[in-house]
């Protein structure tokens, strides 16, 4: 069911003397708005009402409750006040709201009142001001992020499982878990066929600029753990996977194998789309899904590498997207086709990301209730064979993120472009405290 959004118009009543000015013409403003809001939300249902007073807008909220899942207050004048009944509204739990000031027509009550409440009151709700209207549509798709992620189910595949992160991301997003054990993947692993696997295998190799370490049987074995987690996906309903790759892969769980990788099987997910993560991650593979959301693109999860010398970050890992600017997008990085780094067995993926690209890098931190953020601009890649396969490097604050690095974890989640003020917003809308570790 498509995401449904109120747009909640603060206006004047007619031969009122008020910002912008008297007998303002709502209706073309908003118009003109409206196009843009339209143009980046198509998946978006959007219905719209004019307000000149708080009671007209209170009588409509517990229908509105019924309806819709958020609510967009275009500040088209000063005096009325109706964003603060939405905003106190949302942090008691009713609908997520984002207030926008229309800039020279609201101004008065988005600086005066919106801006000083929601900070006193710690509401949560993100403010929006700006001329350029693309700012005020990239906005509304938080609202589609947050009803997905209610909807969006999480399979993972691993012989523990981290239940205290699964519970708090489902608390806060809504989302929910599917387990399967190494027995479980085992039985999908061999029902695969062989020569729908090399099949896969031999378009791999074709993509490739080159196979380095990996011989054919070792991309096979890849590809039928691709067709093996594809079928465990679908038949659980799940919209996202994440294998505890390393302790199955050195325990020898996987068949009594000890290389059982599903490197090349996520890069072929990330290709089309999904989200799938290594190291049975729940907090990596949550924010993978609501980077996917929020931006359409898919986030590189890696173990990052600070170089102090050049201010540069090196994010490392053997699992790497292609499609850095989402599937449907013509670009696609060249890739080889190595082995995994650590025991030099089994097929990975070393992606050549490009270079000058802002980043936006983030993480969470279940079951607190917190979140990461830090921005780069890609400068190339680290071609040394120390550490994983793929090494994006970026220009970032190196310093600072040596000495501020958060949560005691490693992993981080990058994606290409900058999301910075976007990924906040939407945490404060689920009430996410986030740390921005590139600054003291």
């Amino acid at each position: 069911m498509k995401t449904k959004v109120k747009i909640a118009l603060q206006t004047e009543a007619s031969d009122t003397p008020c910002w912008p000015y008297i007998n303002y013409d709502y209706d073309r403003k908003f118009s003109e708005i409206f196009e843009v809001i339209k143009q980046s939300n198509q998946d978006i249902d959007f219905d719209i009402a004019k307000y000149t007073s708080v009671s007209d807008a209170e009588a409509d909220y517990e229908n509105d409750l019924k309806k819709y899942d958020g609510v967009l207050v275009l500040l088209m004048t000063c005096g009325n006040h109706i964003e603060m009944m939405y905003a106190r509204k949302a942090k008691e739990g009713g609908l997520p709201v984002i207030i926008a000031d229309i800039p020279f027509c609201g101004s008065g009550a988005m600086l005066v009142n919106a801006s000083r409440v929601v900070r006193k009151e710690n509401l949560p709700v993100p403010l929006i001001s700006s001329l350029d209207y693309k700012d005020i549509a990239k906005s509304v798709r938080m609202f589609s992020v947050i009803k997905r992620m209610r909807e969006s189910k999480i399979l993972v595949v691993a012989d523990w499982f981290d239940t205290r992160a699964e519970e708090e991301s489902n608390r806060i997003w809504g989302c929910s878990f599917v387990h399967a054990s190494s027995q479980d993947f085992n039985k999908y692993f061999e029902k695969t066929k062989i020569s729908d696997a090399e099949e896969i295998a031999k378009n791999w190799q074709s993509e490739a600029v080159s196979i380095v370490e990996p011989n054919f049987d070792e991309i096979v074995e890849s590809a039928r753990i691709y067709l093996a987690l594809e079928q465990m996906k679908k038949d659980s309903g799940a919209d996202a996977v994440t294998v505890d790759c390393l302790s199955l892969s050195y325990s020898g769980s996987y068949n009594g194998k000890t290389h059982m990788y599903p490197c090349m099987s996520h890069y072929e997910m990330s290709k089309h789309g999904t989200v799938a993560v290594c190291e049975a991650d729940i907090n990596a593979t949550v924010a993978s899904l609501i980077m996917l959301y929020l931006t359409g693109r898919p986030g590189y999860v890696s173990d990052p590498v600070i170089d102090t010398s050049s201010n540069q970050i090196i994010y490392a890992h053997c699992v790497a997207c292609t499609k850095i600017f989402g599937h449907d997008d013509k670009y696609t990085c060249p890739f080889y086709i190595r082995s995994h780094a650590e025991d030099k067995l089994g097929a990975s993926v070393q992606t050549i990301f490009p270079a000058g690209e802002k980043l936006t890098t983030v993480y969470f931190n279940f079951p607190a209730n917190k979140a990461s953020i830090h921005s780069g601009i890609s400068v190339g890649n680290v071609g040394c064979e120390e550490g994983c396969r793929s090494k994006l490097a970026a220009s970032a604050a190196a310093e600072v993120l040596l000495n501020n690095w958060q949560f005691g974890r490693w992993h981080r989640v990058t994606v290409f472009g900058d999301y910075r003020k976007l990924f906040m917003d939407l945490c404060k809308m689920r009430g996410v405290d986030v740390i921005e570790e590139d600054k003291y």
